[in-house]
């Protein structure tokens, strides 16, 4: 049986000088990705990328993947935070 394509999405979350905005749902290739372009950037633009791998309240496992802006990149807010949730399996499965 194959298993729902609802659970392999991840969820991004921008924090914009801390106001959570809604989570989209976007694929986990394209979570991976907007990751590793966040991590070859420079550090006037992206000061911090990290990512932990823990578990939701089922128990089932994911990650947690942070990539903080750098304070003055972004004109007009002072801190953005992009936050995502990837489920482990997506992150096989690729």
């Amino acid at each position: 049986m194959a298993r729902s394509t609802l659970a392999r999405r991840a969820t991004w979350y921008p924090l914009i000088d801390d106001r959570h905005c809604d989570g989209r749902r976007l694929s986990a290739y394209q979570a991976a990705a907007d990751i590793r372009r966040a991590r070859r950037q420079p550090k006037t633009i992206v000061d911090a990328v990290h990512a932990y791998a823990t578990t939701d309240r089922d128990g089932i496992p994911l990650h947690i993947a942070y990539v903080h802006y750098t304070p003055g990149f972004w004109t007009g807010v002072a801190d953005v935070i992009d936050v995502y949730e990837i489920p482990t399996d997506a992150l096989t499965d690729l």
